[in-house]
């Protein structure tokens, strides 16, 4: 008995610990969920929460799709400067390529022959010395028709695709600015023997753009300044609205003023003008007493409806002319209305080239203006020149020598000469045909020579020229 109450009293203690522990777990799970219950609050009765945190994270989503977008920008412009790059070196094959768009026809068609001859007897010059990289240059010659037809484009897409490293033209300003874009976009040299437009001296143009003209600031300059010692208290002016006639006719004008002149009537006309009856009125009813004339071959209708006004050159009224209108005998069936007339042109003394301008006429075929001649052979010997210091035919390491073979180093006067020099390792000054040139970094002469052509009976009296120097 005695040991079954034990057992008894041993089961008895085991299950009041059990009943105990229930009592426990119990008690804990009650007071997690009254703890739970009490913290839990209507919806209503909750305090606002706070938006900061949403918008610290949405200012800095927006901070690092902004830095994406710059980035992304940046890779964009990296990938085009390099194509760009590439696109500027693609033509190097060791072989000099020179285009030209030239007034083959158009409004400056009578500088066409001359152009045309001076780029052929340079390259003819260049190969009798032995070329370039020891290979004759190959010259393509292309036309640059006028701004009323789309001649230069075409050419200039031709050109390109015959790899030309550079391409010499256009003589017209105006032209040039219709493929400037195209031909320095495609890493490849522009380089001009008559633009004249101040516009072009701050042009982005990659670098690429380059012209042995001065700039009409100083024309400009030196046809006010004759006009002035002629005699002229006062001035009209008639000039062809584009970039080459606008130009120079704004700084004509300034210089005029600055000097103590007036201007009475400042006409510009559209470069299709065919009657010219209004502007000449007006020319007649100033009554100044010189007038110039700035345009091309539209020039022609110009001077022989002043003639039959009584304002002409032959008249008591002084008429000025300009480069633009040079060899306006040609275009005329009686060029003695012109007897009397001056014009100013950028030029060295003709009589200093002598042996230059035979050569000139003998490849036109006989005596024809000659005009920008010089200038263009002098810009194909200077883009073959640079690229025999560069020792590369692309557009971007010829155009870093341009400027720095027409200055500093040891003078040189033709082709065959600088070569040697450049082949012995020494710095080169081409001082060209068309005068000592002294590039600027904006890839033009800072200054220049210029002739004061007075007209006979048939066309521009050599007898008569004057020469005069502007910086």
């Amino acid at each position: 008995m005695i040991h079954g109450l034990e057992r008894s009293t041993h089961m008895s203690q085991r299950m009041l610990k059990l009943l105990g522990m229930l009592l426990a777990i119990t008690m804990v799970a009650a007071a997690c969920s009254g703890s739970d219950s009490t913290d839990t609050v209507d919806a209503e009765d909750a305090p606002a929460a706070t938006d900061a945190p949403e918008e610290e994270a949405m200012e800095e989503e927006e901070a690092m799709e902004e830095e994406e977008a710059m980035e992304e920008e940046e890779a964009m412009e990296e990938e085009e400067a390099m194509e760009e790059e590439e696109a500027m070196e693609e033509n190097v094959e060791g072989e000099l390529v020179i285009g030209t768009i030239l007034p083959v026809t158009g409004d400056l068609a009578f500088l066409g022959p001359a152009e045309v001859a001076g780029a052929e007897l340079a390259a003819a010059d260049i190969n009798a010395a032995g070329g370039v990289f020891g290979k004759d240059i190959v010259l393509i010659q292309g036309d640059s028709g006028d701004t009323t037809t789309d001649t230069a484009n075409v050419e200039v897409d031709r050109l390109l695709a015959e790899g030309a490293d550079a391409i010499m033209g256009a003589a017209s300003s105006a032209v040039s600015k219709t493929v400037i874009d195209k031909i320095t976009g495609a890493g490849v040299i522009q380089f001009s023997p008559a633009n004249t437009s101040p516009d072009f001296t701050t042009y982005d143009d990659n670098g690429l753009y380059f012209r042995t003209a001065p700039s009409d600031l100083l024309q400009g300059r030196v046809l006010a300044n004759a006009i002035i010692e002629q005699g002229n208290a006062t001035v009209s002016v008639l000039f062809r609205q584009e970039s080459y006639g606008t130009g120079l006719a704004d700084a004509l004008k300034a210089n005029l003023e600055d000097a103590g002149a007036t201007v009475d009537e400042f006409i510009g006309y559209a470069v299709d003008t065919e009657s010219f009856d209004a502007e000449v009125d007006s020319i007649v009813a100033a009554g100044s007493d010189a007038v110039v004339i700035i345009g091309f071959a539209e020039s022609a209708n110009i001077v022989t409806t002043m003639h039959e006004r009584g304002v002409g050159p032959t008249s008591d009224t002084n008429v000025w002319g300009v480069d633009g209108n040079a060899g306006l005998q040609g275009e005329l069936s009686d060029p003695t209305i012109l007897n009397g007339m001056k014009q100013t042109i950028p030029s060295v003394d003709l009589g200093s080239i002598s042996d230059f301008i035979e050569r000139l006429e003998e490849e036109m075929g006989g005596p024809e203006e000659t005009a920008y001649g010089a200038e263009t052979y002098d810009s194909v010997i200077i883009v073959a020149l640079a690229a025999a210091v560069a020792n590369s035919d692309g557009g971007k390491a010829i155009a870093a020598e341009i400027n720095e073979v027409t200055k500093n180093g040891t003078k040189c006067t033709s082709f065959a000469e600088c070569i040697e020099l450049v082949k012995a390792g020494e710095d080169i000054d081409y001082d060209g045909l068309g005068g000592p040139y002294e590039f600027v970094d904006a890839g033009e002469p800072a200054a220049a020579s210029f002739r004061i052509d007075t007209y006979g009976d048939d066309g521009a009296d050599a007898a008569l020229a004057e020469y005069t120097f502007a910086s």
